[in-house]
């Protein structure tokens, strides 16, 4: 082997461990653990919403969020935006239930009780598409599309706007149909 070839073979040989180091560490950036959590500590919730009847999410003290799909939807989980739960730990489960509280004038009422679901962690993208739901803008999967009509509304639209020409103070009254006898 001449110099050259031994030169670049060295440093080849040198690079290959720093690279398939790097690599390594940029998928493990890149990888988010999804894997669900049948239970979550009760100190550690900061913040609840019930986007709909069968969906919480939970944010964490720390910036976990999770979000909770219940086995069945619970009425009245998204109108209230409220619930109560009783644990016998420190940790709410994927067994235990909520019971959803309803405003009743000068106080609370219990509504549906309904049993929580797996917690599944979501990922900053998932966080950062809630958010934008929430302040009531679009997000990247918030944009709403739907199909064009053809020809056939074309006509539609030209024969409402034939028939509003007239103003009902221009039209004639029709006269009444005689009566028989």
């Amino acid at each position: 082997m001449d110099r050259a070839s031994l030169a670049g073979f060295r440093l080849t040989a040198t690079l290959m461990p720093l690279l398939a180091a790097g690599s390594a560490a940029g998928q493990e950036d890149g990888a988010f653990d999804r894997t669900p959590r049948d239970c979550i500590v009760v100190q550690s919730i900061d913040d609840t919403d019930a986007i709909d009847d069968q969906n919480i999410i939970f944010r964490m003290r720390g910036d976990k969020v999770y979000r909770n799909h219940l086995p069945r939807k619970c009425p009245g989980l998204e109108r209230e935006n409220r619930f109560a739960y009783e644990t016998r730990s420190s940790r709410l489960c994927s067994i235990d239930t909520i019971t959803v509280l309803e405003d009743f004038g000068v106080g609370f009422r219990p509504g549906f009780t309904c049993r929580l679901g797996e917690f599944v962690p979501l990922s900053p993208a998932e966080i950062e598409e809630l958010e934008f739901r929430e302040d009531g803008e679009a997000g990247q999967s918030g944009i709403e599309t739907s199909s064009v009509e053809g020809e056939g509304a074309e006509s539609d639209e030209g024969e409402v706007e034939a028939a509003g020409e007239g103003s009902p103070a221009d039209a004639t009254p029709a006269e009444p149909p005689a009566a028989e006898n």
